[in-house]
């Protein structure tokens, strides 16, 4: 290549390199380890998680939380798939943007950290050094090597990517227990080769199977079959408190809670506010999961009917009105006021309760 071209070369390289950033995926991989060894009474995830396809962000954020505390070293402890989940839901982190992939579970050896020579004073700690150490794991904690300069995906990654996918409307965390058979072709990595996935539609949790051509060189080598145990951890609505059949739903007595579901059903709900105010159908226990079939949509305020109208501010109203639309609870209705036609007026107000309604605005 000529000196007069080496520039726009450069150019070309470093527009490729920025382009190639801003498509890059937003999805921080993380990958759990087999095995590991701590010093200390308790299991942080930077201890059983590799971060190197990770945000730097999240990992400065969640490297340091710890999974297990109070342990008694020298022993052993095994953290599990269902386990890091449930830790990254309680750090609320975004299960969309996170993959976790390894092992089944991660075998911990704890053991009781050396003690400090009286001769030897300890170092001042550097805050820096320390943050840069827990967002890169120790290469004595994991019998897997790290290369930083390959960046790979296992066939095991790449199927819960597809699955993820699928379920991707859900929300949560999805866990695949693979089947033995085939479990073989599960660390067959990209590059040097690349995977078409497919599976039949329909189910989307329990028993799937998955087809697998597997390509290199734009070649066809084979096609595998996998099968897996498709589990999603979500948070959904619960009562908090029991709801009896034909009472309105109230928002104090409602929560979330951590689910797993197994099979293909009613996956609950996400967002309490949507049924505040419907009508129980079906008696729910108090922590039972609320499903949509537990709850109807009803008008808590009916047309032509008698409501009470309550206003807030310096001076708090109550009076009597007629409404003027019927509507649910949180719609926007209109109410009349006044008995005599001379003293009618019209005023907007949001339904909040049965017959009642929070003054919104008066009309013209």
């Amino acid at each position: 290549m000529s000196a007069k071209f080496l520039p726009i070369a450069l150019l070309l390289a470093a527009a490729n390199l920025a382009a190639d950033e801003l498509i890059a995926p937003q999805v921080s991989r993380l990958k759990l380890r087999p095995q590991a060894l701590v010093q200390g009474d308790a299991v942080r995830l930077a201890d059983v998680l590799e971060f190197d396809e990770a945000d730097p962000r999240l990992s400065g954020q969640i490297a340091d939380a710890t999974i297990v505390t109070g342990l008694a070293p020298p022993t052993q402890v095994e953290i599990t798939y269902h386990q890091i989940g449930q830790r990254l839901t309680e750090l609320r982190v975004n299960a969309a943007r996170v993959l976790v992939s390894g092992p089944l579970q991660c075998r911990v050896a704890l053991e009781a950290p050396p003690p400090l020579r009286t001769s030897e004073a300890a170092p001042e700690p550097d805050p820096g050094r320390e943050r840069e150490r827990a967002d890169r794991p120790r290469a004595s904690q994991s019998s897997v090597p790290l290369n930083n300069a390959a960046r790979t995906t296992t066939l095991a990654d790449a199927i819960r990517a597809h699955v993820s996918d699928g379920l991707a409307d859900l929300g949560g965390t999805v866990e695949i227990d693979f089947e033995l058979a085939g479990r073989e072709h599960l660390e067959l990595t990209s590059p040097p080769d690349e995977f078409t996935i497919r599976s039949p539609r329909g189910r989307r949790l329990g028993l799937r199977e998955f087809s697998v051509q597997v390509r290199r060189d734009g070649r066809v080598q084979r096609t595998v079959q996998i099968a897996g145990r498709v589990r999603l951890v979500r948070q959904v609505v619960v009562a908090e408190q029991p709801l009896n059949v034909g009472s309105y739903v109230q928002a104090e007595r409602l929560g979330t809670a951590t689910r797993v579901f197994t099979e293909d059903g009613d996956f609950g709900l996400t967002h309490a506010e949507a049924i505040v105010g419907q009508q129980v159908r079906g008696f729910v226990r108090a922590g039972e999961m609320v499903r949509s079939a537990d709850v109807k949509p009803v008008d808590l305020v009916e047309r032509s009917r008698p409501v009470t109208v309550v206003g807030e501010g310096p001076v708090r109203l109550r009076v009597t009105g007629v409404a003027l639309e019927s509507g649910g609870y949180g719609d926007t209705v209109r109410v009349r006021l006044g008995e005599a036609r001379k003293d009618r007026r019209e005023v907007r107000g949001v339904v909040s309760g049965p017959g009642t309604v929070r003054l919104a605005a008066a009309g013209p």
